[in-house]
């Protein structure tokens, strides 16, 4: 199986962790926005996208995913506890749930910040921020958890965000995806 998405996945949280240098990740900045939020913002609600309909054309190969309805009903019937998965950013003592929203039947706010941005970015530009752009990154990474999970070769490991590794991709690790 092709790693090409994970390897895309660490050059974009590679950028996101450029944009440290300039706004810090903190509480009190994640509605900060600027044009590299949404660029990444674009990018990431984009390969979100891809690897969705990737996951379930391995999980349901006959099923028809066109959109991130189809891609609801599809993964949260085959891994029922995928919106609770939790992403650590240990060096900043933050977490976060990406897809918590996905129960009950509600895109994610930074799903729909991504498609604000993509078609209104005018009227949306503030959508852009560092939280959206943190919480699409996040909502990645666990989609790629749920396409390798029987990948033991998974690596190098991300740099800032972190779900158990390796626990998660060693057979018998002391986490498991929920819903696997």
């Amino acid at each position: 199986m092709s790693l090409q998405p994970w390897y895309y996945f660490l050059s974009v949280e590679k950028d996101f962790i450029r944009t440290l240098d300039f706004v810090e990740l903190h509480a009190s900045n994640l509605k900060a926005f600027s044009n590299e939020y949404a660029k990444l913002l674009l990018l990431i609600g984009s390969e979100v996208d891809v690897v969705a309909k990737m996951l379930c054309a391995k999980v349901a190969p006959d099923q028809k995913a066109k959109n991130i309805v189809d891609y609801k009903t599809i993964l949260t019937a085959k891994f029922v506890g995928l919106h609770t998965v939790e992403i650590e950013i240990p060096r900043y003592s933050m977490s976060l749930q990406p897809w918590l929203r996905w129960d009950p039947e509600v895109s994610p706010c930074w799903w729909d910040a991504y498609n604000n941005v993509k078609h209104e970015r005018d009227k949306s530009y503030p959508d852009a921020n560092q939280d959206n752009t943190l919480a699409a990154l996040g909502g990645l990474l666990a989609l790629l958890l749920y396409f390798y999970k029987d990948d033991q070769h998974l690596q190098p490991y991300p740099d800032l965000l972190n779900c158990g590794f390796p626990a998660f991709l060693v057979d018998g690790g002391s986490r498991a995806l929920p819903g696997v």
